[in-house]
């Protein structure tokens, strides 16, 4: 059978993911094109297990701190190429987690093959249209294709902050990023079409995680973690988890994991709260759950280019 080149991108980040210490993909896992769950794509099982697995059953895989956007890793790769008279007057520290993501995957972007991330990246659309922010683009104005729940005047207030924010980062941080490797269209005089992009990316894709890597008690931050940003959302199944590195068997954990494990993303072959593991065949779809519950139908609609059902069938209130 011929394999289709997002079939070629995903095995190049499951090569990427295994190349670093403690990376771990199931050699089952593959793109399902349409998904189960009603989207275009979605992660799931492809293939029957020809091997004997180095982890427990139900671990799907394990994608280590080292590939992963994370804020600390921005500050780091963006301190380096914004001068410091920029740096002093516009302080990099003062910028939350998604701004600093959007410029780092910007600059990523750039970089092409340079760029750890490559593979990671090229299983991201290039297109606004395609990175989960659909209404970002000027083919949104047909505003009769939105959903019940979601107004033109939702929309417009989406464009105009997308477009600020955007320009706002291009004004300021733009001239500095890596640009080789960006698309044509996005090579105009400043950088706001390829951080709009950026944005949109960040927003449909990115994952609430711990500030300090493996430290639940240090607050909650956003990283891109990639191939487990794959995953459709469903209510009913678990979510993913970050290890903390101190996780043992013998204490009722699932693995056995290293310091070095901190902050490594999880996900399991387990559903619902009660975390019970479940059988998978071919064709057979990995979720999780998002865990949104104070998000609305316009909030879904806005930061990840859909609504779950759980949202879309609730009466309006009155």
């Amino acid at each position: 059978a011929q394999v289709s080149a997002a079939d070629r991108a995903f095995e190049a980040l499951r090569k990427a993911i295994e190349h670093i210490p403690g990376g771990y993909v199931d050699e089952r896992l593959g793109l399902l094109s349409p998904a189960p769950c009603g989207a275009a794509r979605g992660l799931g099982i492809v293939r029957k297990k020809r091997t004997s697995d180095i982890e427990n059953d139900d671990v799907l895989f394990k994608i280590p701190i080292e590939y992963q956007l994370t804020r600390q890793l921005a500050l780091s790769t963006l301190t380096s190429i914004v001068p410091p008279d920029v740096l002093q007057r516009l302080p990099l520290e003062e910028l939350d987690d998604a701004a600093l993501l959007v410029l780092l995957l910007a600059h990523e972007k750039g970089l092409g093959k340079k760029s750890k991330f490559k593979a990671y990246i090229d299983t991201l659309s290039d297109s606004v249209d395609g990175s989960g922010c659909g209404w970002a683009s000027e083919s949104a104005s047909d505003f009769r294709k939105l959903p019940r729940q979601v107004e033109p005047e939702d929309v417009e207030a989406g464009l105009a902050y997308a477009h600020r924010v955007s320009n706002g980062m291009a004004s300021d941080y733009g001239e500095y990023l890596a640009k080789s490797a960006w698309p044509k269209d996005w090579k105009g005089e400043d950088a706001s079409q390829a951080l709009l992009w950026a944005l949109c990316t960040v927003s449909s894709r990115g994952t609430a995680a711990n500030q300090t890597p493996g430290d639940d008690e240090g607050g909650t931050g956003i990283r891109l973690v990639p191939l487990a940003d794959m995953a459709n959302h469903d209510l009913l199944s678990a979510g993913f988890i970050e290890l903390s590195g101190t996780e043992r068997v013998t204490d009722g954990g699932f693995v056995d994991a290293k310091d070095s494990d901190a902050g490594t993303f999880v996900i399991r072959a387990v559903w619902g709260a009660d975390w019970k593991t479940k059988a998978l065949d071919v064709g057979d779809e990995i979720t999780v759950g998002y865990n949104l519950p104070y998000y609305g139908a316009v909030d879904w609609y806005m930061s990840l280019g859909f609504i779950p059902p759980e949202v879309s069938e609730q009466k309006d209130e009155l």
